[in-house]
């Protein structure tokens, strides 16, 4: 019996060793520097992700799609603690933001929800070149129809890397636009590069950690 108690715990391990993961970013704008953790895991036909800059951290909860159906943002410098969830079509936003209860609600364009860019368009780029998500500003908590345009590939220490220009749409798409990088062996999001904030603001670069 015991035996079998010892086999069944080492598989659980096995298991949970197999569908979690720890990865490490850099994080550079201007002379702000910092490390950003994430930690991803699956559980119950879900993926969870987490993701920890100082005192910002955020809680994802993806389909096996990679489609986001509830972020929960917190940062204690900011006072905000936010939870937003997707159903049937519905954002419903509930929280404290900078010191002051929030509760608000978006209807979907029906467009998938990608709320960690970096990883969702990781995954997702395979199927298309192009395609159109949403996603909510953790600053002002509006809801924004976002466009993903796959363009070239690039060989960089070896790893075969396409760039991914992700912007705006309609009239707003002069207004903001960035650059991911994904490992297109794999789907991982290997680096951004962005300006975040209104011109002369330093260049955002974020890199995976080696």
């Amino acid at each position: 019996m015991k035996k079998l108690i010892i086999i069944f715990t080492l598989t659980l391990l096995s298991f949970y060793q197999v569908h979690s993961q720890t990865i490490e970013y850099k994080y550079s704008c201007g002379d702000s520097k910092a490390t950003i953790i994430w930690n991803k895991s699956r559980e119950n036909n879900l993926i969870y992700l987490k993701t920890t800059q100082g005192n910002e951290i955020n809680k994802y909860v993806m389909t096996p799609d990679y489609h986001t159906i509830s972020w929960e943002y917190s940062n204690q410098d900011k006072n905000t603690n936010i939870r937003v969830v997707l159903k049937n079509g519905t954002y419903k936003i509930d929280g404290i933001l900078k010191s002051k209860s929030y509760s608000k609600t978006y209807s979907s364009n029906g467009v998938p929800w990608f709320q960690n860019i970096g990883f969702n368009i990781g995954y997702s780029i395979k199927e298309k070149s192009t395609f159109k998500f949403e996603c909510i500003r953790p600053d002002n908590l509006k809801l924004y129809e976002m466009q993903v345009d796959g363009k070239e590939v690039v060989v960089h220490n070896g790893i075969r890397e396409q760039r991914i220009n992700v912007h705006l749409t309609g009239l707003l798409a002069k207004f903001f636009g960035c650059d991911y990088y994904i490992d297109l062996s794999s789907g991982q999001f290997i680096q951004y590069k962005g300006v975040q904030g209104a011109p002369g603001t330093p260049e955002t670069i974020i890199t995976i950690k080696k």
